[in-house]
């Protein structure tokens, strides 16, 4: 079968088919295997799976060409294989991987992506991509699509946006295979460029303050020879590790090591065998703690095409880290500070119930104020939340937000809930705007109407509820005859809600008080305006069993 193989493939399929390279004579490779335990990954496929990068402790990144439902459109002709995507996995305790799912966000294009590198504290991250231009090539193309680095921004939960190409690379050669300095001040990589010593070199840039890259360097002939060499990574103590079918070795491509400091001084070392075999043995790296990682290869006994290996050593060994101090990444968090107010008085609401839902639709928090009426919710940094903010005799009310990508950023927050009952005196009421009647009439206006339509919709939200359609008039005019008018309109009132909401006889009532019930002071012979006397000519809507409404 032809190999996707190291993912350069794409571009040097002649390099593909050279016999596995003797031992140069005199030359013994390195037994490790009584200190170092390899095991092949329960995730490789029949396909080709390789190119670790650690993300954390616990989740790694690695790239398959294997069909699932992100990756079933196209094959590449190379090896008729589907096109390498990138997956995300969770590392066990035993460095196996049993749960992983295809990268999130723009990681992934229709063409191949491989061997990711973040800075140290995961905010961005390197990979190799073809250099395609949907508006000029497709793969029909008769010229060849090229290899490309490219660097994204990577957010709080994992997925890489702001995607930009390296300055340097080109529709006439091959850039890829990106690896980090600790400092995050030295970019390593493959290419092909011009003044390469053989197929394919390890090359150098320097990354500015500000982002930019100075011109790439060749990382000369202590460590490239007339053949290949790929895949550099720079462990946690500073040494270069990359593969390389020109140095002696067991096979095709071996894994060497050298110290990155002193690049044209310092030896370069076949790292031996359980790592390297009569194949293709490559993507070396390692953990912050030395003593574990992953590598990959085509060797026999694999499930597939490359098989990911998992490393450890059994021996405890002093690591000495060089440069700068290891460090866990920082995640990036905002803190929500909140507060739920009534509207109407800005008074905190103590016992709301308060939810966030993220943007999958997971609810992420959810509490009942306290006595402070606030609540504090510490959120991932650029993502988006809903808000949901209810409590009993209030409307519910949500709000959208947005975090940002400010390490310790505070979001302060407000949500005013509309009441839905007034307290007067002991009793409780539905709160709607008061309902005026022509004078010496009781049919139903239309804005007596909009606001009995209010008075339904309470009921049906609290469907155990009962309720007192009472009506009152002003001091003006006959006793007697105030009460018969005022009983007429509550009458008229509870028969358009009966109607229009079909409810049971047994959940509303009306009732008439006259003038016995006033707001204020306006009973008989005091003197009062229109405006106080109005006031006292209402209809209200008492909640005759207020324990019955429920969260």
């Amino acid at each position: 079968m032809k190999k996707i193989y190291l993912f350069f493939s794409l571009v040097w399929v002649v390099i593909f088919s050279l016999n596995a390279q003797e031992t140069e004579s005199g030359f013994k490779i390195p037994d490790f295997t009584d200190i170092y335990q390899i095991k092949n990954l329960s995730i490789n496929s029949y396909n080709s799976d390789f190119g670790v990068a650690y993300y954390n402790d616990e989740t790694i990144v690695f790239s398959s060409t294997r069909k699932d439902s992100e990756n079933v459109s196209k094959r590449w002709e190379g090896n008729n294989q589907f096109f390498l995507n990138f997956y995300v996995g969770d590392s066990l305790v035993d460095g196996d991987v049993m749960r992983y799912e295809s990268l999130m966000g723009e990681g992934n294009s229709k063409f191949h992506e491989s061997n990711a590198a973040f800075n140290r504290e995961r905010t961005k991250v390197y990979f190799t991509r073809n250099n395609f231009y949907e508006s000029k090539k497709s793969l029909s193309s008769d010229r060849k699509m090229k290899l490309a680095i490219y660097i994204a921004d990577v957010g709080a939960d994992g997925r890489w946006y702001n995607i930009v190409p390296f300055p340097y690379n080109s529709e006439e050669y091959n850039n890829g295979h990106p690896t980090l300095s600790l400092d995050g001040k030295t970019m390593y990589f493959t290419s092909d460029m011009s003044g390469t010593l053989g197929r394919t070199d390890i090359f150098k840039v320097d990354i500015t303050s500000t982002g930019t890259f100075t011109v790439p360097q060749n990382l000369g002939g202590n460590v490239n020879t007339a053949g290949r060499e790929m895949f550099p990574f720079i462990a946690p103590d500073g040494t270069l590790y990359f593969s390389s079918d020109g140095h002696s070795g067991m096979g095709k491509l071996d894994i060497f090591k050298t110290d990155s400091d002193e690049l044209e001084l310092a030896s370069v070392q076949n790292i031996g065998q359980p790592f390297n075999s009569t194949r293709d043995d490559f993507a070396y790296v390692l953990n912050d703690n030395m003593i574990e990682g992953y590598f990959s290869s085509n060797r026999p006994g694999g499930k597939g095409d490359d098989d990911i290996y998992y490393f450890t050593s059994e021996k405890k060994r002093e690591v000495v880290v060089k440069k700068v101090e290891i460090q866990k990444p920082v995640v990036c968090k905002n803190t929500i500070i909140g507060t739920i107010t009534d509207e109407h008085d800005q008074s905190l609401l103590m016992g709301a119930l308060v939810e966030i839902i993220d943007i999958e639709g997971n609810t992420v928090f959810k509490s009942t104020i306290g006595d402070t009426g606030a609540f504090l919710f510490e959120a991932k940094c650029d993502q988006s939340y809903l808000i949901k903010a209810s409590k009993p005799f209030y409307l519910s009310e949500e709000l959208k937000i947005n975090t940002t990508n400010e390490f310790d950023e505070e979001i302060v927050v407000n949500i005013s809930l509309i009441p839905e009952v007034i307290k007067r005196g002991d009793k409780l009421l539905v709160d709607i705007n008061t309902i005026y009647f022509d004078y010496n009439d009781y049919s139903i206006n239309k804005q007596a109407a909009m606001e009995l339509d209010r008075v339904i919709a309470f009921m049906y939200k609290y469907p155990r509820v009962i309720i007192e359609g009472g009506s009152h008039t002003d001091s003006r005019g006959p006793e007697a005859y105030n009460l018969t008018l005022s009983t007429k309109r509550a009458e008229a009132t509870v028969n358009y809600i009966m109607k229009s909401g079909n409810f049971d006889s047994s959940r509303i009532s009306a009732r008439g008080y006259g003038e016995t019930s006033p707001v204020n002071e306006c009973v008989d012979g005091v003197k009062c305006s229109e405006e106080e006397h109005s006031k006292n000519r209402r209809t209200e809507f008492l909640i005759v069993n207020p324990e019955s409404i429920q969260q």
